[in-house]
């Protein structure tokens, strides 16, 4: 996980804020109280990133936005990633049709990370801009991890321990073969799993301590089994659905992203609810196919 404690990682905490806020312009004396730093340490970060290009500071405001530089980098990844932009493509394409929103996700050095959406989020407690993310414990990132060798899902699920009792631990150590065998993850909707989605995002300059210590004190312990993960859409009778989300693979057989699919209309049914699931599988093994991935087989 980042350290941000890290001077070296102040470049890294400008950028990550500046991508988080994309569509706003900051002043020197806010970038240093956002990110609590100095005004002397700020000054030295912007003038380097500025001179890189990374940063752009507007001549009369006074103000700072992210550089034209960063276009380079960002289209260099794309083409280094092309499922992205095909994901971006296929939940456009969802989103006309069945009108609810969608994301899509990765998991980058133990935070998960939102790539792209389309659509407006109802709610803002999780993450609205691309750029943001999120701290992978129990159960975010589940229907990534769920893909996992069995060493890695034990340490995933041992991040939990501040707040799963035995019995949710086993209830999602049971859903992740369900997970790969039927191919998406789905949780149930609920106050405690949006309290836990809102306490574990990540805002720029904050630790990943300081986001393990919020999450723990949310009272996730009062979530139900059903909000964690569902084994069975029955579960979602009367409650509604949170998200489900479904793996894009790479040519190696490993997730690359998730395409996420959230803000379902409340009252489906269950066989509408498989019809949506359905749809969101296609899209994501033709993201798989595109890329030439390969997608492993339930173990």
């Amino acid at each position: 996980m980042s350290d941000f404690s890290d001077p070296n990682h102040r470049p890294l905490r400008v950028i990550t804020f500046l991508a988080a806020h994309a569509t706003e312009a900051f002043t020197l004396a806010e970038i240093a109280r956002f990110l609590n730093l100095s005004k002397g340490s700020a000054h030295r970060v912007m003038t380097a990133l500025t001179d890189a290009g990374f940063v752009s500071r507007h001549p009369r405001h006074k103000t700072f936005t992210l550089g034209m530089a960063l276009v380079a980098v960002g289209q260099a990844a794309l083409d280094r990633y092309p499922g992205v932009a095909i994901a971006r493509r296929e939940m456009a394409r969802l989103n006309a049709e069945l009108n609810v929103g969608f994301g899509a996700t990765a998991i980058v050095n133990n935070e998960y990370l939102l790539l792209g959406r389309e659509g407006t989020p109802r709610t803002y407690d999780g993450l609205a801009l691309v750029g943001e993310r999120r701290l992978v414990i129990p159960s975010i990132g589940i229907g990534q991890m769920a893909w996992r060798s069995p060493d890695e899902i034990d340490a995933y699920l041992d991040r939990g321990a501040a707040y799963l009792d035995p019995q949710i631990r086993e209830h999602l150590l049971a859903t992740m073969p369900a997970i790969r065998r039927r191919g998406f993850s789905m949780a149930a909707e609920g106050v405690g799993l949006h309290q836990l989605i809102k306490a574990t995002v990540i805002a720029p300059g904050q630790s990943d301590e300081e986001v393990l210590s919020a999450a723990a004190i949310t009272g996730a312990g009062e979530i139900s089994a059903s909000e964690f993960q569902m084994l069975d859409w029955d579960e979602a009778q009367g409650r509604g659905v949170n998200y489900v989300a479904a793996p894009v693979f790479s040519p190696d057989g490993d997730v690359c992203l998730e395409i996420v699919m959230s803000d379902l209309p409340e009252g489906l049914g269950r066989s509408e609810m498989e019809r949506y699931a359905a749809k969101l599988v296609q899209a994501a093994d033709l993201v798989t196919s595109e890329i030439r991935g390969r997608k492993p087989k339930p173990w």
